[in-house]
């Protein structure tokens, strides 16, 4: 079994792309032998991310379970207009979310300095909950990037939090990412933007297998090219089963 931690429903403003509807995506991943996926909706990306989060909580519902929603947060002030509003974290847990996503990058703000953090990776550690933090969201020079110093500083801060880092490729970014995870039990690392040669094998030497996580980018990378690189990487079948899906089925507290 396959278990996508980076997949996304919704439009994508730069290229087309095959599938943009929660059961759209399921079809699109079953042909890469993925059967299940943490998703977000770009909504919450490029227009407002409750709104994007209400499209999940829709189409992952009815998905039969095959698709695991993560809340997308961001500032209130996105509508231009300043809220003390709190979050409701139980409500989000109540309508089915299992982790948070944050893209500061596509959302204005910087995360050692907004204040809106705080509140959020508090309750996602005292929940359990993972949080992905994207150095970009897919590997292309035209996607917005974070600092990798920014995300460094930003775990430093929040130990606590089960990190997942996402879009990391050049050797200076991973080399930031098995840094962290060697610090931090809690850092995990998915896989969709890495693409150097035996880049897979090397951070299993370095780091282990236990906090890989699989992750493709789907549909918006081809998932294929990302299945493949783990299911040839240089490394044991115990280590493939735990990057490929028990790692993910024990962050996100999943059922076998």
């Amino acid at each position: 079994m396959i278990f996508d931690v980076n997949a996304f429903i919704g439009r994508w403003p730069y290229w087309p792309i095959e599938a943009t509807t929660g059961a759209e995506l399921c079809s699109l991943l079953s042909e890469w032998d993925i059967q299940q996926a943490a998703v977000c909706s770009t909504r919450s990306l490029f227009v407002n991310w409750e709104d994007g989060n209400i499209e999940t909580e829709s189409e992952t519902a009815s998905c039969g379970g095959a698709l695991v929603p993560m809340a997308c947060l961001g500032p209130r002030e996105l509508s231009h207009k300043f809220s003390n509003e709190p979050y409701d974290f139980d409500a989000y847990a109540a309508r089915g979310f299992l982790g948070v996503r944050l893209y500061p990058q596509h959302h204005s703000y910087h995360p050692l300095y907004e204040a809106c953090i705080e509140p959020i990776l508090e309750d996602a550690a005292r929940r359990g909950w993972p949080v992905m933090l994207p150095l970009r969201v897919v590997m292309n020079w035209g996607v917005p990037m974070l600092d990798v110093g920014v995300m460094a500083a930003v775990i430093e801060r929040h130990p606590k939090v089960n990190w997942i880092l996402a879009g990391i490729n050049y050797l200076f970014e991973l080399q930031m990412a098995i840094s962290m995870m060697r610090r931090f039990e809690r850092v995990h690392l998915e896989t969709s933007c890495i693409m150097g040669f035996e880049a897979i094998s090397k951070i299993v030497q370095q780091v282990g297998s236990e906090r890989l996580l699989f992750g493709s980018g789907s549909p918006l990378q081809n998932g294929a090219a990302v299945v493949a690189k783990i299911a040839h990487a240089n490394i044991s079948e115990t280590a493939r089963e735990a990057i490929f899906h028990s790692n993910a089925q024990r962050l996100f507290n999943l059922k076998s």
